[in-house]
């Protein structure tokens, strides 16, 4: 008999969910689901029949087992503190979960029962990567992960097969480099640039929200228009046209002043600086490896951006060994790469040893 489980991953903007079946240590069944839903400006009240709309998409009367749960949408200011947001969330899990009482992932990559979850909210908060972090620990000995989420990069050392890690909350990753908080999508173009070459004279960028990350990758062809699951910053469509005039703005022009041509420049420039972004956190994490442990460790990409930034990043430093972990552990959207672990690891918990390759 198998055993299934329901992984949650609640974020800021979308909630990502994953059913798990595994059987004698083998996936039987996987489905996954994400849902926008941008927590800062929706009504709280609506996130139980929100996480029920995904649960019934995953899943069956009945049919779950274990549900597993994490989150970092406790930091959106709709919620005075996070240990506010944590309880709020978890409630809501609890909620629909019914029968069930959640486990949920900590900074330690260890699942703490729903009271003790509770009773420890900081632990819990902003917590995915741990989960990621200790399944990749599971396959590779040595590696560094590079998660490239919407929103966020995650970038953690694996070292003999355990998460090693200088620092576990966001504020204290941020300065460790181990969180750079740029994404694949909702980024604002002023977080990375402050100016661009336009017909070459440095043009200083606008700080309104004309444009964000998702219309830059988009028009370079990194994203597809289906990947582009967030709200657009003027609220328009995701074709690549209205891409080209979001973007425009940027420099307080628009369509009819620059051609397509030097708007796919600017976009261009930016894609190459948000590289360099995520290449001074990897720089914080491996300064010192020399150039033969840069052409030999591992790289594991994952997240929306995983491929075409994560990597990027990585060669830029010389790098050249580089995995996909949702090809490895048969995970088609790397969206819910999270979500898939926090089920992983409840299956393991109950002694389900997940057969992949390790590395």
């Amino acid at each position: 008999m198998s055993l299934k489980v329901l992984g949650w991953d609640i974020g800021g903007a979308n909630i990502k969910a994953a059913f798990v079946a595994v059987f004698n240590g083998r996936i039987v069944d996987c489905r996954t689901h994400v849902k926008y839903f941008p927590i800062w400006k929706s009504d709280l009240e609506s996130l139980p029949q929100s996480l029920q709309d995904v649960s019934n998409i995953l899943t069956k009367n009945g049919e779950v087992d274990l549900v597993s749960v994490s989150m970092t949408a406790e930091l959106s200011d709709v919620f005075k503190t996070k240990e506010e947001g944590v309880k709020c969330i978890l409630k809501c899990v609890k909620n629909v979960s019914r029968r069930l009482n959640p486990l949920v992932i900590n900074f330690n990559g260890e699942l703490l029962d729903f009271k003790k979850a509770q009773k420890n909210p900081l632990s819990v908060s902003g917590a995915n990567w741990a989960a990621t972090a200790k399944v990749c620990s599971t396959i590779f000995k040595d590696c560094v992960l590079i998660d490239v989420g919407s929103t966020t990069t995650d970038i953690i050392a694996i070292r003999e097969s355990k998460v090693s890690v200088s620092e576990h909350t966001d504020m204290g990753r941020l300065s460790s480099g181990e969180l750079v908080y740029t994404g694949a999508l909702r980024s604002s173009i002023s977080s990375i640039v402050s100016y661009i070459p336009v017909r070459g004279r440095d043009t200083d960028v606008s700080s309104e929200s004309f444009a964000s990350t998702g219309d830059v990758h988009l028009i370079l062809g990194n994203i597809k228009r289906k990947e582009y699951t967030t709200e657009t910053a003027d609220g328009r469509g995701t074709s690549k046209r209205a891409c080209f005039e979001r973007l425009a703005r940027v420099v307080c022009a628009d369509s009819t002043m620059l051609t397509d041509s030097e708007i796919k420049e600017m976009a261009s420039n930016i894609y190459s600086k948000q590289v360099d972004k995520i290449s001074r956190g990897l720089e914080k994490l491996t300064r010192g490896f020399s150039l033969r442990k840069r052409q030999t460790l591992p790289i594991v990409v994952t997240g929306l951006g995983g491929q075409f930034l994560g990597a990027e990043a990585a060669f830029e430093l010389g790098f050249r060994k580089t995995f996909n972990l949702g090809s490895i552990v048969g995970v088609e959207d790397p969206q819910v790469i999270a979500a898939f672990s926090t089920a992983i690891l409840v299956a393991a918990s109950r002694g389900e040893s997940i057969q992949w390759f390790t590395c």
